[in-house]
């Protein structure tokens, strides 16, 4: 009796502990004329967001709010770029990078909590 309330105390324990370490995961691949991506994700830890978009007009966001340790990533080829990050908890980390050609690239990070890294890269040609 002992061991059978042992084995499923640990079940208990291993399920709660992965649900509250549970992680949402988006990947958005887009390709056309006008691309158009919104990302939500909240709850949990351990969030990733990934967009890469390749397009004349190029629009992204995402959002993570949870217990922290999410990670977001933009890439960005086009004529015309905008990308925002929005991320509360600790340890975050944000990317995005944005490539245009002729045009115009805009990027707005905000990350509340300790220990976030943001890194912006934005190259235009010519």
């Amino acid at each position: 009796m002992f061991v059978r309330q042992t084995l499923l105390a640990g079940f208990a324990t291993l399920a709660l502990s992965t649900a509250a370490f549970a992680q949402n995961t988006v990947t958005t691949v887009q390709v056309g004329g006008a691309n158009f991506s919104t990302t939500s994700q909240t709850g949990g830890t351990a969030n990733s967001a990934s967009l890469s978009q390749l397009g004349l007009i190029n629009s992204g966001s995402a959002t993570q709010v949870s217990g922290g340790l999410n990670l977001s990533g933009m890439t960005q080829v086009g004529v015309v770029n905008g990308a925002s990050v929005g991320q509360a908890g600790a340890l975050n980390g944000s990317q995005i990078s944005q490539t245009s050609f002729f045009g115009s690239n805009s990027a707005a990070v905000g990350q509340f909590g300790l220990g976030n890294v943001s890194t912006v890269t934005q190259r235009r040609f010519p």
